[in-house]
């Protein structure tokens, strides 16, 4: 995380907007008012209801949110010193949930706070005789979008795409099109995958088809006897999502901390995202991948603390040797980081609901070219 004296000493003297935003999804609505409040200084994306998932009320995971807001940032020309994205889980007491959106303003030392939601925000507010520290902003006030987020998911289920083509930004459409009409038609019959509350996480599965041997492999470590669960398995690099954090911030942190290898994120207003390893020498651009989101009631399964897991996929073809020399732990609760072969790895299992991550993952591989086998 950034320090707050840093981030206020660079927002002193200008507007710094924010917002606490569901995005589910992004219209054009959102986007003009996103894109005005960019440009007059900076704003702060909060993306709220980042732990619900597969509701009808609730229904795109905030990874595939992250990547809507970047595209119209991105297609407006708006910089990345003009916006940053953190996340807003729900709580059980308002009381709680507005005084995490209070520690985000004061991070960001923010000047204006945007929301349309009079009833149970602004109305609170005023009824509390609190205050943001911030000018309050209602942005329907101005606007000629007379939709709201409710709308266009009734279109998508409803199968109306000749409205809902016009409500959706351009740059939007590659990633709502791409995977979230299966996730919204499903969450509207209450059948999408939710988030289980307990400890949220990440996971990175790293599968490379090594171009030395024609073989598939993923990097593991093997858990130690520190871990609360799954003691002694191998396991994805991962870890706990910190508070504010968005799950792909998380992901590129937990990945570097448990291998060494450092992931830089080129473009994440896509799907996958471009990335690659900025500490390998001579490392070429790739992509990184949804793979999905991972929970279970189920204790064998989820282990103990409950939660969910959001895992992300890197697949390419390579001479595995080149990325073995640059692994370093940072991570005490993990050992023998190492590529391991995938046949081996899917008869022993892995902990947590990670072998059905992995294997989710080696499909997707399969449907690229196999160039090793093609020379």
């Amino acid at each position: 995380m950034v320090a707050i004296d840093t981030i206020q000493n660079e927002t002193n003297n200008k507007v710094v907007a924010a917002t606490v935003v569901r995005l589910q999804p992004l219209h054009n609505g959102h986007k003009q008012f996103l894109v005005k409040w960019a440009r007059k200084g900076k704003i702060v994306v909060m993306i709220g209801s980042c732990y619900e998932n597969g509701e009808e009320r609730n229904c795109i995971p905030a990874s595939e949110r992250e990547k809507m807001v970047r595209a119209v940032f991105k297609r407006a020309g708006i910089t990345e010193s003009q916006f940053e994205i953190i996340t807003q889980e729900d709580t059980e007491t308002f009381d709680e949930w507005i005084g995490n959106v209070k520690e985000a303003c004061n991070m960001y030392g923010v000047t204006h706070f945007i929301t349309g939601n009079q009833k149970d925000i602004l109305d609170v507010l005023r009824q509390r005789g609190e205050s943001l520290g911030a000018e309050m902003i209602n942005p329907e006030e101005d606007s000629d979008f007379p939709y709201h987020a409710t709308d266009i998911r009734k279109l998508i289920i409803d199968g109306n795409y000749e409205e809902l083509d016009k409500l959706i930004p351009d740059e939007v459409k590659p990633i709502l099109f791409k995977y979230t009409f299966k996730e919204i038609i499903a969450a509207s019959r209450n059948q999408g995958i939710k988030f289980v509350p307990g400890r949220q996480t990440v996971d990175v599965i790293l599968l490379v088809r090594n171009t030395i041997d024609g073989k598939v492999y993923v990097m593991l470590g093997k858990r130690s006897n520190k871990k609360v669960d799954f003691q002694g398995y191998l396991g994805l690099p991962g870890d706990e999502i910190k508070k504010f954090e968005t799950p792909m911030k998380a992901a590129i942190r937990a990945f570097r901390k448990v291998t060494g290898l450092e992931i830089k994120m080129l473009d994440n207003s896509l799907e996958p995202a471009i990335i690659r390893f900025s500490n390998i020498p001579g490392s070429n651009l790739e992509q990184m991948h949804i793979i999905g989101i991972y929970s279970a009631e189920d204790e064998s399964l989820a282990g103990t603390r409950g939660g969910s897991s959001q895992c992300f996929g890197i697949f390419f073809e390579d001479d595995i040797s080149k990325y073995e020399k640059y692994i370093n732990l940072e991570d005490d609760t993990v050992t023998d980081v190492k590529f391991y072969e995938v046949s081996q790895v899917l008869r022993e299992g892995l902990a947590y609901q990670q072998t059905e991550m992995l294997e989710k993952a080696i499909a997707m591989l399969n449907a690229y070219p196999n160039l090793t086998k093609e020379q």
